[in-house]
């Protein structure tokens, strides 16, 4: 529990948002310790269990290829539905080579077009599809819901007996290409590699991409505001509007109302500072100092969006014609704390971050 001192022992528990050092002495939370922990905390860590996940995926691809019965079927389709939860976390912070480099849409690109797949599984033979091929295709036909289809088929009744040769090389082309772009994204960021963590790092500094700890604390700012705004104005608003469940993100999966709770789960995990039991300083703890009122109002409209997505109680997909109220309100949720971040946060940060 973190707690800042404000002249007395009161004020301390009121703002419960500085540590203590060694000293016994209460200190603030710095923007500089919060773009740390954030880095170390929450994107380097998210980024290599994508990577690793992605291998997950890719071996159990390589084993229904091998092997192509329901249990190693079933097996993919686990661990398709696992790197997607780590990838929707992950689109809370869209920062950097994630969107400089096209890692996102090269393997997040939906729907599923048909008319293209059908016309490059038709006009292909078993020999033309590769890897290499694969990673020359439109964004549409790369990355996880061309394989979705594969591993669930358009009515999510797919059979390992069912995959056609072709399909086989295809999937196997699919895996590998998603592992090779987590793996690239995942590089850009290790020291070892594109070490785009030090543009956070030495924001202010020395960054050229952050030349001050304002710059990138209004980048994170905006990564959690796009994301909202594109579940709730985008991902969820689109299909809604014209009540038509095959515009849905993972519509062959069924996994869309679990992708839209991963990616404002993400961008809470970017707030808090906080995910998988590790937490650290935190854009909530700076808030907190300055603007407990701000700070409370921005963690119960996270709560409150959350909520209101699990109050969905069928797929998406279904939801869209039986469960409409359940997501309008969802979408509401989503849109208010998109607002208050997208204004209020900024304005925070503008305001009280000086460098």
């Amino acid at each position: 529990m973190k707690k800042i001192f404000l002249f007395s022992i009161a004020g301390c528990l009121v703002f419960s948002s500085c540590h203590k050092n060694n000293d016994n002495k209460t200190t603030a939370v710095t923007e500089s310790q919060v773009i740390t922990d954030f880095v170390g905390k929450v994107a380097l860590p998210q980024y290599q269990t994508l990577q690793d996940r992605a291998t997950d995926l890719n071996n159990a691809i390589l084993a229904l290829n091998t092997t192509a019965n329901d249990v190693n079927l079933v097996a993919a389709q686990n661990a398709w539905r696992s790197v997607r939860s780590t990838w929707e976390g992950c689109e809370g912070f869209l920062v950097g080579p994630v969107e400089d480099d096209n890692y996102d849409p090269n393997m997040d690109t939906w729907p599923v077009d048909y008319l293209q797949l059908d016309s490059f599984m038709t006009s292909s033979s078993e020999g033309d599809i590769n890897t290499a091929t694969v990673s020359t295709l439109g964004q549409s036909l790369r990355g996880f819901h061309p394989l979705e289809y594969i591993l669930w088929g358009v009515n999510g009744n797919a059979t390992a007996a069912g995959l056609t040769a072709k399909d086989k090389k295809y999937m196997v082309a699919l895996a590998q290409d998603v592992l090779t772009t987590c793996t690239a994204l995942n590089t850009s960021w290790a020291t070892s590699g594109g070490n785009f963590q030090s543009q956070f790092l030495t924001a202010g500094t020395g960054s050229t991409r952050y030349t001050t700890k304002k710059d990138a604390l209004l980048a994170l700012a905006a990564g959690m505001a796009d994301i909202c705004g594109e579940v709730g104005g985008g991902k969820m608003l689109d299909p809604y509007d014209l009540r038509d469940s095959t515009k849905t993100e993972s519509p062959f999966s069924h996994n869309s109302m679990t992708d839209f709770t991963n990616n404002i789960k993400g961008a809470q995990n970017v707030y808090l500072c906080s995910i998988g039991g590790v937490s650290g300083n935190s854009l909530s703890n700076l808030v907190a100092q300055k603007n407990l009122s701000l700070d409370n109002k921005i963690k119960s409209q996270f709560a409150a969006a959350v909520a209101a997505l699990g109050n969905v109680t069928v797929s998406f997909e279904s939801a869209l014609y039986t469960q409409r109220t359940q997501l309008q309100t969802a979408m509401t949720a989503i849109n208010d704390l998109q607002g208050t971040l997208d204004g209020e946060l900024k304005t925070f940060i503008t305001t009280y971050v000086k460098d």
